[in-house]
């Protein structure tokens, strides 16, 4: 005979659900790889972030350089910046043509510059400052040497493009903070030597075999860097001053390349 089985007790009432107070979070634990003054490590929040003391090893500082741009990146493509303007005067020289020297002021409009150019060749700036800024008065062509420089600020540096085909200013006016002149040599001959010695920085373009050995003479330029010079590609400035020689790439942009064309000399 098969007993019947005994019947369930009934089951006891449920509470109502009342939620209560959020869980807290735990205290943060010590760890010795990172901690604050007190020792310990406070709650994430929005913008604060504890980094253990070996990563910390791994970061790297650049150390502040005036107002700079990006020249473009090196051989390793590391980005190479131009320390163009600063709280003092910066002279810088250019061995090239228009071309690099446009990318370069088209790079300074867009780090709040103004620039003056005098030129014997107005016609190869007109319209320029128009089309790269859609402004009047952010870049002026003048046929002569003026008389004093415009202020330079922090927020508006001034740069002083001196484009007079082999030669720098007989006379020019002094440079004050955040004022930079840059002295576009088209072709590098006796004339130009001085502007080279004068200059913080000195780019060049691909030179020829005249030029590249008297570039090297003037700059002190190994053997190896002054060969160098004549087999650049057209996207290419060799960079001196700062630190050692170095090849950049200028990396044109599409937008540069819209209003400036194809690299060339």
């Amino acid at each position: 005979m098969i007993a019947s089985p005994a019947p369930r007790a009934a089951a006891a009432p449920r509470a109502p659900h009342r939620p209560g107070p959020p869980p807290q979070d735990p205290p943060a634990p010590y760890h010795p790889d990172h901690t604050g003054p007190s020792g310990r490590v406070s709650r994430l929040r929005i913008g604060w972030h504890a980094v253990p003391r070996t990563g910390l090893r791994r970061l790297t500082v650049w150390p502040a350089t005036g107002a700079g741009l990006l020249l473009g990146r090196n051989q390793q493509q590391v980005p190479v910046p131009l320390r163009l303007f600063d709280p003092d005067p910066v002279r810088v020289a250019l061995v090239g043509g228009v071309w690099a020297a446009q990318l370069l002021i088209f790079r300074a409009f867009a780090i709040g510059a103004r620039a003056m150019v005098v030129t014997t060749e107005q016609r190869a700036w007109s319209g320029f400052g128009e089309r790269a800024t859609g402004q009047y008065q952010r870049l002026t062509v003048l046929g002569g040497e003026p008389d004093a420089l415009p202020p330079g600020t922090a927020q508006t540096p001034s740069l002083i493009v001196y484009d007079l085909g082999v030669t720098g200013p007989a006379t020019a006016p002094p440079l004050g903070p955040w004022t930079s002149a840059l002295t576009v040599l088209r072709q590098l001959d006796r004339p130009g030597v001085a502007a080279l010695q004068e200059a913080d920085l000195t780019l060049m373009q691909r030179l020829g075999g005249d030029e590249s050995t008297l570039a090297a003479a003037t700059l002190r330029l190994s053997q190896q860097n002054g060969q160098l010079l004549q087999f650049m590609t057209d996207d290419m400035v060799a960079l001196v001053g700062e630190g050692p020689d170095r090849f950049v790439s200028l990396n044109q942009t599409g937008i540069e390349q819209q209003y400036l064309g194809p690299p060339r000399r």
